[in-house]
């Protein structure tokens, strides 16, 4: 395995805008010329597709990561890539309302869940009995509850019933500054109020495996969340008429709170209805996911399968 090192462009164009994103560029110039003897290029995401720009013309496949409901404008950068692999049905429907051909798509479920089952059992977070609160928040600020993310924090602090780890979408806080990362940190109460911007355990499911709840806004890490039926409430904190909107399907999987002051009330409303809930929770999943024993097998014959074919 090779280790792609920023360019030094990248870096200067980061440092002048104060945004990571702006490094993106560069490093997908870096990666193109040092692919340039392999016969495809496999990536997780859609910023990719700039490769086609860069000149990359043989095989470019996406593997999805994430199975939400948000409908992001960069669902159209995937016209770039030869073959797209997406976890389930759910996926294939939205794509295909997009625009994208079915030849271009092919459901192999979720590899990611398949490579969890095989994991040790999930590891404890806290050193007490107290149900643990994971807030997931998305890093869009227009659909997230990012910006009232203190107060939500700030009700859990007040309360000993539930211990609380605050792990936001990695992306979120990805431009931040040393002092408003440490004025963030500092929220953090030991064994009680755990806060993670940046480690490991915002990748490899930690949070979601060991948590008893789920809190959070847009994120897909929801469906992760749910492949083991469990309570889950939602913040809503620009007002959203969520209903009838099928950006917010999974709502109707928990409960919702109108703000910070209900969220505590809407936790323990997930806890006491989460028994009417789970057959809803399960079949949404399966939506999402598809039946993900075997994933990483059928991906790998399809990809080769398809890798021939191009």
């Amino acid at each position: 395995m090779t280790q792609i090192a920023w360019p030094w462009a990248g870096r200067i164009a980061a440092r002048i805008t104060g945004s990571r994103s702006a490094a993106k560029g560069p490093l997908l110039a870096r990666i193109r010329w040092q692919a340039r003897k392999t016969q495809a290029i496999i990536v997780p995401e859609r910023t990719s597709a700039a490769l086609r720009w860069l000149g990359w013309k043989r095989p470019l496949v996406h593997f999805r990561h994430g199975a939400g409901d948000r409908a992001p404008s960069s669902e159209a950068k995937l016209r770039a890539f030869d073959a797209i692999f997406v976890p389930g049905q759910k996926d294939i429907e939205r794509a295909v309302a997009q625009g994208l051909g079915h030849k271009k798509l092919s459901a192999v479920s979720y590899v990611k869940m398949d490579y969890l089952q095989a994991l040790p059992a999930r590891p404890r977070l806290f050193d007490n009995d107290r149900p643990t609160v994971f807030y997931n928040t998305h890093f869009d600020p227009a659909l997230s509850s990012i910006g009232i993310a203190r107060d939500v924090i700030a009700r859990f602090r007040e309360q000993e019933r539930y211990n609380l780890v605050f792990a936001p979408h990695v992306r979120a806080f990805e431009n931040l500054d040393p002092i408003a990362r440490a004025r963030w940190l500092e929220l953090a109460v030991p064994e009680h109020i755990a806060v993670d911007l940046d480690s490991p355990k915002l990748f490899d499911m930690s949070y979601a495996r060991a948590a008893d709840i789920y809190l959070g806004d847009m994120s897909s890490q929801l469906y992760e969340f749910l492949a083991k039926p469990r309570p889950v409430a939602f913040v809503n904190a620009h007002g959203a008429n969520w209903q009838d909107d099928p950006r917010y399907a999974g709502w109707h999987l928990g409960e919702v709170a109108s703000g910070a002051d209900d969220v505590l009330a809407a936790v323990d409303r997930a806890f006491e209805r989460h028994p009417d809930m789970i057959q809803r929770q399960a079949k949404a999943t399966a939506f999402a996911f598809g039946r993900y024993d075997g994933a990483i097998k059928r991906a790998s014959y399809q990809l080769l399968h398809t890798l021939q074919s191009l």
